[in-house]
């Protein structure tokens, strides 16, 4: 009877073990899984806590590296991992208020440091359509479009007609730093400014004038009138030139008429 007790103990004893054996692995697999977790399961059954498990069963007092998956390979049924990677994140700074942050709109569209809190929409950083950035800074589409870096837009619905195409947008203090990349300086901006506004202004005296002068020339054509009729002679009195000859002078003309009597 004592042989029989004594090998089904070993027999339970010993299935306890594989069992205990195979659920250490699933709670270590939990473990790696969620590193930031403050809690974690040595064994199935145990309750979670905040503190170092207690001896599982009666067993040794489990180490920091058996509970995060780092035991050693020697060990048999035992994992063998490495702990969690800790991510850090690059901030950026703020170019207005010098503060971190992770992301915004700026950011986001058009790739201009500033966060939401510093952002000015209406005045700063205001958004301007292509047109305004070619006719204001005098900007090509080469300028925009393949001068590096190429300035990033946004499209937006037209607010005049929704059939139009859509509205290209740009940060109007990236297209400030591109025209003074174009043209240099800000005076040689201004001074080609005045120069087109002069050339525009010429342009638009020139067909003044054009127009002036067709008009007046409407004007007179429409005041003279060719006579078309066939002018007929009015002649005055005759007069005897010699002893058969007469002639006679137009009172309308003056044309004289000689002719002779037979």
């Amino acid at each position: 009877k004592e042989t029989r007790l004594n090998a089904s103990g070993q027999a339970q004893e010993g299935e306890i073990r594989g069992a205990a054996a195979e659920a250490e692995p699933r709670a270590e697999v939990r473990a790696l899984a969620q590193p930031n977790h403050a809690l974690f399961r040595v064994r199935e059954g145990l309750a979670e806590t905040g503190g170092p498990p207690g001896p599982p069963h009666g067993g040794d007092v489990p180490s920091a590296g058996d509970v995060l998956g780092t035991r050693c390979p020697r060990q048999a049924g035992r994992l063998c991992g490495h702990p969690a990677p800790v991510l850090e994140f690059d901030y950026l700074i703020c170019e207005d208020c010098g503060k971190e942050f992770m992301d915004s709109y700026l950011m986001q569209h058009f790739d201009w440091a500033t966060c939401d809190n510093c952002r000015d929409a209406e005045d700063k950083h205001k958004l301007i359509t292509r047109t305004e950035a070619k006719e204001e800074y005098l900007l090509k589409d080469c300028d925009l479009d393949k001068r590096e870096p190429v300035l990033r837009f946004i499209l937006k619905k037209n607010p005049h007609n929704s059939r139009w195409g859509d509205m290209k947008l740009y940060l109007k203090l990236q297209v400030i730093k591109r025209s003074l990349e174009v043209w240099g300086s800000e005076e040689s901006l201004q001074e080609a400014k005045e120069l087109r506004r002069d050339n525009r202004e010429k342009m638009k005296q020139k067909k003044f004038d054009k127009k002036v002068k067709e008009l007046r020339r409407a004007v007179r054509s429409s005041l003279w009138k060719k006579e078309t009729s066939i002018h007929e002679h009015e002649y005055g009195p005759e007069e005897n030139i010699e002893d058969d000859m007469y002639k006679k002078i137009c009172t309308i003309c003056g044309h004289e008429l000689t002719y002779e009597k037979m």
